[in-house]
């Protein structure tokens, strides 16, 4: 299945020179979590929310260049099971997803994981089948910074909160960029609230701060949803889309089970595998200097492509897929790919290249198939002149 259904059109863009500040009230205005983030017309990546969790960020001063997270971007015809295995690697929860070297949209982990629930494939996982994140436990009179600190840390966009042994409710990103990121430091109590207190110069570095105050204080539980353990994938997952959510807390009665993320989400889909029902041959993929998940990701494409080829050729066939790599200096490399696909009473070879292996091969299955529609459609039409 393809990417296509999930992907939309509409996204918040910044530059990189913008201060922080100004990010944050687009985000909020729009009640966004996500960002592309560009110097003039290049894209550079996404934003960074783990590092914007960092203490004393003065967001007034600091510019969204130190916040950013080098997310890939994605073909438009990407199949599910690669990009969950693409956004995992990346630890990515938003990608652009291109088309014809151009940003055409942007994907969300959630939107995705929607997608990925409906393949046959997931349809008999349970949330036992998904590893769940079984982090330290946060009290609602926990400083607000403990929270930051742990979300942080573990990577996650939500922390459950709890009054002892009971489950109070839910501290989110959105919580914290609503209240808690929009404060510069120089502004968490003003001058009046300090003539008013009797404070001094003198007095300040006894002055309570923002990041102490109760996590109580900023948790809204409107983003809290709980989900059994019994409960199917594809349950705890229409729930988180229904709330737009990205996690979910997973309940064994009262008892707290763990957390169940996008992240671990992708990590499962990403396990897939694409059904390699095709005669594939590779000649160069250990030679072009890929890392691991990059030889991962170019046969799980091409088995994939090779499926979507079947639909044009409806017969038996095999391929050859050989790649080559072009350096230039010590950090840029580009791959060309060739492509050979051998049919009974038909055989074509394609090369197209790219600066990113992932987008290379995308284009030279897309060429491929091209080729082979206007074969049959030119044999289409001899059939009718004889």
């Amino acid at each position: 299945m393809e990417i296509t259904p999930a992907i939309k059109s509409e996204f918040l863009s910044f530059d990189s020179e913008q201060p922080v500040s100004e990010m944050i009230g687009q985000l909020r205005k729009f009640e966004e979590r996500h960002g592309l983030i560009f110097k003039k017309d290049k894209y550079l990546g996404v934003i960074e929310k783990k590092g914007l969790l960092r203490f004393r960020v003065d967001v007034s001063k600091a510019k969204i260049s130190n916040f950013i997270h080098r997310a890939p971007l994605v073909n438009e015809h990407a199949d599910v099971i690669e990009t969950a295995y693409a956004l995992f690697k990346a630890d990515s929860d938003f990608v652009p997803v291109e088309s014809n070297k151009k940003i055409v949209g942007v994907l969300s982990a959630l939107d995705l994981a929607k997608l990925a629930a409906d393949l046959p494939e997931t349809k008999s996982f349970s949330l036992a089948d998904v590893k769940l994140v079984k982090g330290e436990k946060l009290e609602k009179d926990d400083p607000v910074s403990k929270a930051a600190e742990l979300m942080h840390k573990a990577k996650v966009d939500q922390v459950p909160i709890f009054d002892g042994k009971e489950l109070y409710g839910i501290i989110s990103f959105r919580d914290l960029l609503q209240k808690y990121l929009a404060w510069a430091p120089n502004r968490e109590f003003s001058t009046k609230f300090s003539k008013m207190s009797g404070g001094s110069k003198s007095s300040e570095a006894d002055r309570p701060n923002l990041s102490m105050l109760p996590i109580k204080s900023f948790s809204t539980n409107q983003n809290m949803v709980t989900v059994s353990k019994k409960a199917s994938l594809s349950e705890a997952v229409n729930l988180m889309v229904k709330n737009n959510v990205s996690s979910a807390i997973v309940m064994e009665g009262s008892k707290f089970e763990g957390l169940l993320t996008l992240k671990n989400i992708l990590r499962l889909i990403a396990s897939l595998e694409i059904p390699e029902n095709f005669n594939i041959r590779f000649v160069g993929l250990n030679d072009v200097g890929l890392l691991p998940h990059q030889k991962e990701a170019v046969q799980k494409i091409a088995s994939n492509e090779a499926f979507k080829l079947q639909r044009e050729i409806q017969d038996e066939f095999s391929m050859v897929v050989h790649l080559k790599e072009h350096s230039k200096g010590d950090r840029e490399r580009k791959y060309s790919i060739s492509l050979r696909v051998d049919a009974p009473g038909q055989s074509i070879t394609v090369t197209d290249y790219d600066w990113r292996i992932e987008t290379a091969i995308h284009k030279i299955f897309e060429n491929a198939k091209n080729v082979l529609k206007r074969k049959l459609k030119g044999e289409k039409s001899r059939k009718k002149v004889f």
